[in-house]
């Protein structure tokens, strides 16, 4: 079986604007580290796509665009662990790797602090409502 080449940050992916979504153009596997403590690893099929960070459009112009350069690998990692998190544990890991990553991409202060705030919120009221389920 052929080896899927690896990707570190968001710079080297194989992807193209597709209408609001990015694609990827081949397969890729995806690989991470945040502070030599947590490993993310992901395998993303050719097609596949995503869509950036959940910015509402009222937000637009003060946090950014949702597909911006300096989003994207924190949002990617953000979104593809709320996908698998079962637990309310598992969805705070995945908002505090979204506030490292944006940190280590060197995104300001207010912005990923913003960014962080409204997932936390988001979270919370998804959280709350599954509880009462």
């Amino acid at each position: 079986m052929t080896e899927l080449p690896v990707v570190h940050c968001w710079d080297t992916l194989p992807v193209c604007l597709m209408g609001d979504r990015l694609e990827f153009l081949t397969s890729v596997a995806m690989r991470g580290q945040i502070l030599g403590a947590i490993k993310l690893q992901i395998d993303e099929p050719e097609g596949s796509s995503y869509d950036g960070a959940s910015i509402p459009r009222a937000f637009w112009s003060i946090v950014g665009h949702p597909l911006q350069t300096e989003f994207r690998w924190a949002s990617y990692w953000h979104d593809r662990l709320c996908e698998r998190s079962r637990t309310w544990s598992e969805r705070r890991l995945a908002d505090a790797v979204l506030l490292t990553l944006l940190e280590l991409d060197d995104v300001g202060y207010f912005r990923r602090t913003a960014m962080w705030l409204a997932v936390r919120a988001y979270a919370w009221a998804v959280w709350s409502w599954r509880r009462r389920r």
